[in-house]
């Protein structure tokens, strides 16, 4: 099943990564790998990569796209047959459904399993952004969870017209994503690296090269950016070429309560990633920052308030600046105790 591009060694090497560091995948464990018919030749690698350690299966699921409700049956069936200590989702999901289902991560909870979850994993998702040392991910990614911790204000700007200023609680937390999912009953999304908070307010404009879920797979990287007015932390304006996605983009976050609310500020920490692509997936992981608006995650960020919409936006090579103190510049970490990868 493996076409010339899943044999890449970059792949391959993605794939042990994923399951020697990130899944921390012993002989004890026993792995499922829930793909779909076009995911499926970078399952197999990732399920061959698990065969070197302990025993794995991979499920092959009905297109999520043309029936969520068929699919979800059969990941739950073969969540119960294999009863899988270790989980991995390769497959297409252009809405995203599966990761805000509660009930897909309660069954991974009563299992104890530990999940990576990969929508729209393709050759560069895989190869480049897993193909890494996440040990050193999740180390710097904690480095620069310590630097932005107690944050009043930040700027973002970047060559494409972003010009955003954010007023931060100092007592609200920051958030780090490493990637690491070691103990049971973790998981989250892979390609990893990034920390994130909720900040109280913002003002300005934010130019962005990247839509989030569900427009992702549609929109990918935009040949021009998409410009987004924010005023007292909320979407006012979109403007951009294709009027259409425009319209589209703030019909779906104003018919949600607490949609056009900026719910997250983070930054990309892995810094083997030198590019976005227009894969959302990949791309929120690359030293930069993205925004999202609608949900705050408020078990993780302190906000007091929800949404049930949310939808990132990655800003192409920023600078940021926290409390004046250079982060970022052109998208790469600038500070004195941040220094650039060697």
């Amino acid at each position: 099943m493996s076409s010339p591009t899943t044999r890449l060694p970059d792949v391959v090497a993605g794939a042990a990564e994923l399951m020697r560091t990130c899944l921390a995948c012993t002989d004890g464990d026993r792995v499922l790998v829930l793909t779909d018919r076009a995911t499926r030749p970078l399952a197999e690698v990732i399920a061959a990569q698990a065969r070197t350690l302990t025993s794995a299966s991979v499920a092959v699921i009905p297109d999520v796209a043309a029936g969520y409700e068929a699919a979800r049956h059969e990941i739950g069936r073969a969540l119960d047959a294999h009863r899988p200590t270790v989980t991995v989702f390769a497959a297409a999901d252009p809405g995203d459904l599966l990761a805000w289902d509660p009930t897909f991560w309660e069954h991974l909870e009563r299992l104890g399993a530990r999940h990576a979850h990969m929508p729209a994993l393709d050759d560069i998702a895989l190869g480049i952004g897993m193909a890494v040392d996440y040990t050193e991910v999740a180390r710097f990614t904690l480095q620069v969870r310590d630097l932005l911790t107690g944050t009043r204000s930040a700027r973002i700007t970047s060559a494409t017209g972003t010009d955003l200023s954010l007023t931060c609680a100092p007592d609200r937390p920051w958030t780090p994503f490493t990637g690491l999912y070691q103990c049971g009953g973790q998981g989250g999304r892979l390609p990893q690296g990034e920390v994130f908070c909720t900040p109280l307010t913002a003002e300005g404009v934010l130019a962005v090269s990247v839509i989030g879920y569900p427009f992702n797979a549609e929109s990918g990287l935009l040949a021009e950016p998409l410009l987004i007015e924010v005023a007292d932390g909320s979407a006012v304006a979109f403007d951009h070429p294709d009027e259409t996605l425009a319209v589209r983009l703030r019909t779906w976050l104003g018919e949600a309560p607490g949609g056009l609310r900026l719910g997250e500020f983070a930054l990309g920490t892995n810094r083997s990633l030198f590019a976005i692509t227009g894969n959302l997936l990949f791309d929120e992981n690359v030293p930069g920052v993205h925004i999202a608006f609608g949900h705050p995650f408020p078990d993780y960020t302190g906000a007091d308030w929800e949404s049930p919409v949310h939808v990132d936006m990655v800003v192409e090579r920023p600078s940021v600046h926290a409390d004046g103190l250079t982060v970022l510049a052109d998208g790469q970490y600038r500070t004195p105790s941040l220094p650039p990868r060697s």
